[in-house]
């Protein structure tokens, strides 16, 4: 986290304007079969299986936004939310 703060304040002492995310990835726990088919195609790692148990686990924290896991889902477990918008301090 103290090298992403450093990032965000180089960002902004270049002129560039930064804000958090507008949206998130939510998976619908209700929906996922746990068939690990958006752990193949997410590139962070947030999304990854839990041995022994073979059951996907998702990690919000690591999630880059990339929206790969929502087309790769067959069930359409992984949704794209809105959330609030605010700058970074």
């Amino acid at each position: 986290i103290k090298n992403f703060n450093a990032f965000v304040h180089y960002l902004k002492d270049q002129g560039v304007a930064v804000q958090n995310a507008s949206q998130e990835v939510q998976r619908d726990e209700a929906v996922c079969t746990h068939c690990g088919a958006c752990t193949s195609v997410c590139p962070t790692g947030a999304l990854f299986i839990e041995r022994p148990e073979m059951k996907v686990a998702f990690n919000q924290k690591k999630c880059s936004i990339c929206e790969l896991c929502v087309t790769a889902c067959p069930t359409r477990a992984m949704e794209i939310r809105p959330i609030n918008t605010t700058f970074f301090e």
